[in-house]
Parts: structure tokens; C-alpha cells; sequence
């Protein structure tokens, strides 16, 4: 389950805590809410940041002779 916890601290400062994003869905997800932010981004990227979100096929053809 996708999920984005927004945290305003006491400074004005904001927090996007996401989770259950895989690979680069996150950025697509938080891109609304930082241009209505504007200014600076400071990004932490997760593990879950580097997950394939397609399965990776190899196909390797050996040829004998």
C-alpha cells in the first residue's frame, strides 16, 4: 500500500515521509506537492527507491562449433 505521511514542523519546514513506492514512482507522487511547496528539495532515497519495478529478462544464445 502506497502511503505519504506529511509532517509540518514548528519552523515551517515540511517532511515527506513515503513508503510502499517502488523505484521512481515516489518522484512521480511528490512532484505536485513540491511545486506547491516551491523552493528546496533535500531528498533521503530508500531501498525501496532502488527496487526494479519490472521484472529484468536475460536471454543468452550459445552457439557450439
Amino acid at each position: 500500500m502506497e502511503k505519504i505521511n506529511i509532517t509540518i514542523g514548528p519552523d515551517g519546514s515540511v517532511n515527506l515521509d513515503l513508503s510502499g513506492f517502488e523505484g521512481g514512482k515516489c518522484l512521480e507522487a511528490t512532484k505536485a506537492i513540491e511545486a506547491l511547496l516551491g523552493g528546496e528539495v533535500d531528498r533521503k532515497l530508500t531501498s525501496e527507491f532502488y527496487t526494479a519495478t519490472e521484472e529484468v529478462k536475460q536471454t543468452e544464445e550459445i552457439s557450439a562449433g
